[in-house]
């Protein structure tokens, strides 16, 4: 019987060991030799549309773009093909810190940071088909409708209230890329239909409940094969924590459909245990039209213009400097780089601030003192949870063949988790969303992989998170945040070379009341621990002894009143200034709003002021942080942008007689014809390498197997 199960056992050895083999092969082939259909390594002369970034929203409009046959779109990306490993969600750390991330550090910080080396943040961001939304933890949050209204109301950003986000929304969670496989049926009678959106069947109605929390109804579709896909979580311990809410009196529901606060069971773009975010869902099903190219390797270092119009971009591939090129567009530029790389972009093509221009000798094209200037981050104060009973996730559990099993087989198991459990967000004290929480589960974490990814000195990583060691260990990691911070940083130039990191300043606690929302914050997730549901399951929060928090008491100091108040805030302010981290959330560096404010970089049409032919589609036109996560706010805009682009170009005679230059008659023919001899490889090469490379390597196989 033993040596039964001792056979049992090495027989299932074997087929874990089989199925990382298979794995790892599988990424060393795609890393290697793989093109995806429309990768191309050199571009055409021209096309309409030039889209410079391929993250989430440059994956969003070149999808959405490129429905129209008539528009020809280039996406232009820095990095490479996503990794095999980039499907697997709980993989999101051992992207971070390689040559999928651009591995940008922050300037030193004055008032926080303290336990990081060199008080210097890491600010991981995606250099990858995907950008940031690679390598992600896969939060999906739209935000609540009162961010929306603060950008419509304060900020002049006009047509991008709640309402017109929530239709976007919709239509991002609920409509094919294919039109004609998307099912429109309706189930009610017309009688019924309150409101009807132009994307489908939809009803409107009133959700009961206080006001104040509820959200307005909203136009629908009916969902069919969505292009982003979502999971909700539903573990043991997403339940415990709705239940720790539903003690504090707060809503549990939907943060992104019907309350406006409360908690909810973590959302998250992750379908059938593989990553599920704009890449996946937009623009690998477009991938294969014959009118969109994706050039990858390559990085855009400025705009070329006609007098105050964008007609193009130069770039490097492989950041070769030798291997530079150009590119125009007839109709249109769309920088989505993201909010460091766009604002930087637009520097160096004369679009910025007039004393950087100048220091760096940059002909000037439009003076806007805004680009990358409003750079807003997230802060998370993490605070460790220790548990008694067995629910949460751990290295030791991660590991178990069973797992690997399940999920390299079958798609399923923890594997295929995001390991986020519950998100919470709340009101402080003006009945709006201020303050939020995320559960992340996990008992366990290399505490080498995770302090070098977060730049934390290893000492205080193990005071921030205890029993790091034992891969065992039952618990999980509250993120506690701010999500309205009033600090203001800002994104500089420091070298005539556009492939040289810039100066990145988020000015973290720089307006006091981004501390006292901080300890707010604590404050809150203080309280959702000692519920009757976490208590249950043993939880115990594990609060840092820095060494600068601590004070050495002198007489006695433990009595009531202001006095112990007092020392608690300014403790919890010190756990805030020390070991807080970056939400990995950075944006607006080149925000919308009104053409009279001096701080404005684009109308609400995403037209950057002073010039022609050229929008900014992206995180850095957010004027202000939402209530949550970004990443899913971002999809709503490029979607929102993709329609305002059509909208803009919808006659195709007037784009098809477009002209890249006009200072002479035949300036076209001679500029395309210059740039003709000089392209290298075309669609068609790109996939005939392929073909060979693919079958020399199948050649060689067969023999070696033969001659075995």
């Amino acid at each position: 019987m033993a040596e039964e199960e001792e056979n049992s056992s090495w027989s299932f050895t074997r087929i874990g060991i089989l199925g990382v083999v298979i794995a790892l092969a599988a990424w060393a082939w795609q890393a290697m030799f793989a093109t995806s259909a429309g990768v191309i390594y050199r571009p055409d002369p021209a096309y309409d549309f030039i889209i410079v970034g391929g993250g989430t929203a440059g994956s969003v409009l070149a999808a959405r773009l490129s429905e129209r046959e008539n528009f020809r779109v280039l996406l232009v990306e820095a990095g490479g093909e996503e990794p095999w490993m980039a499907g697997i969600p709980l993989a999101a750390p051992l992207l971070q810190r390689s040559r999928y991330d651009w591995q940008y550090l922050t300037a030193p910080q004055k008032r926080s940071s303290e336990a990081l080396v060199d008080r210097q943040s890491a600010w991981p961001r995606g250099k990858v088909l995907g950008g940031s939304g690679t390598i992600n933890y896969n939060i999906h949050m739209f935000g609540s409708p009162h961010d929306f209204q603060t950008w419509e109301s304060e900020y002049g950003a006009t047509g991008w209230g709640f309402n017109e986000i929530k239709k976007y929304s919709n239509k991002a969670e609920c409509r094919r890329l294919r039109p004609k496989l998307f099912k429109d049926q309706c189930t009610s009678s017309p009688s019924e239909q309150q409101q009807k959106s132009s994307d489908g069947c939809g009803e409107g109605t009133v959700k009961p409940g206080p006001s104040g929390h509820i959200r307005q109804p909203q136009d629908a579709v009916q969902c069919y094969d969505p292009p982003i896909r979502v999971r909700t979580s539903d573990s043991l311990l997403t339940e415990a924590f709705l239940s720790a809410g539903k003690e504090l009196g707060l809503p549990v529901g939907d943060l992104n459909d019907d309350i406006d606060y409360g908690v909810m069971a973590a959302q998250t773009t992750v379908y059938k245990g593989r990553r599920w975010g704009p890449t996946r869902g937009y623009l690998r099903p477009a991938m294969g039209r014959p009118n969109l190219h994706v050039l990858l390797h390559t990085q855009v270092t400025r705009l070329v213009w006609d007098g105050d119009r964008a007609v193009g971009v130069e770039y490097v591939q492989w950041d070769n400097p030798r291997l530079n090129g150009t590119a125009y567009a007839r109709a249109e530029v769309i920088l989505a780089a993201g909010a460091i790389h766009t604002p930087l972009i637009l520097t160096y093509s004369g679009v910025g601030p007039k004393d950087v221009l100048k220091k760096f000798s940059i002909p000037e094209v439009s003076p806007l003192v805004g680009v990358g200037g409003n750079l807003q981050d997230h802060l998370n104060l993490p605070l460790y949870v220790q548990l008694q009973k067995p629910v949460a996730l751990n290295p030791a559990k991660l590991r178990t063949l069973t797992n690997l099993w399940e999920y390299f087989m079958h798609g399923k198991g923890d594997l295929g988790r995001a390991a986020i459990e519950g998100v919470g967000v709340m009101p402080v004290a003006h009945n709006q969303p201020e303050v939020g929480v995320i559960l992340f589960n996990m008992g366990a974490v290399d505490s080498h992989l995770y302090s070098g990814i977060s730049n934390m000195k290893l000492d205080y990583f193990h005071s921030t998170f205890p029993h790091m060691d034992n891969q065992s260990s039952e618990g999980f990691i509250f993120l506690a945040t701010c999500l309205h911070p009033k600090s203001r940083g800002r994104i500089r130039l420091v070298s005539d070379d556009p492939r040289h990191p810039p100066s990145i300043d988020p000015n973290y606690l720089h307006h006091p009341y981004d501390l006292a929302c901080m300890r707010d914050a604590f404050k809150w997730v203080m309280r959702l621990t000692r519920t009757r549901a976490l208590q249950a399951l043993g939880a115990s929060v594990h609060l840092p002894r820095y060494d600068e928090c601590v004070r050495k008491r002198g007489g006695d100091s433990t009595g009531g009143g202001e006095d112990t108040r007092a020392l608690y805030n300014e403790y919890v302010s010190c756990l805030v200034r020390v070991g807080a981290i970056t939400g990995y959330h950075p944006l607006g560096t080149a925000r919308m709003g009104r053409t009279s404010d001096p701080e404005t970089v684009v109308d609400p049409e995403l037209r950057v002021l002073g010039t022609k032919r050229l929008r900014v589609v992206d995180a850095s036109v957010m004027p202000t942080h939402i209530s949550g996560t970004p990443n899913s706010a971002i999809i709503v805009i490029a979607e929102k942008a993709a329609d305002m682009i059509k909208e803009t170009w919808n006659d195709e005679k007037s784009l098809a007689e477009e002209k890249i230059c006009t200072s002479s008659p035949d300036c076209e023919e001679k500029l395309l014809a210059k740039l003709s001899n000089a392209a290298g490889f075309s669609v068609t090469t790109a996939a005939s390498l392929t073909t060979v490379v693919s079958t020399t390597l199948l050649v060689y196989t067969t023999r070696t197997l033969a001659a075995s």
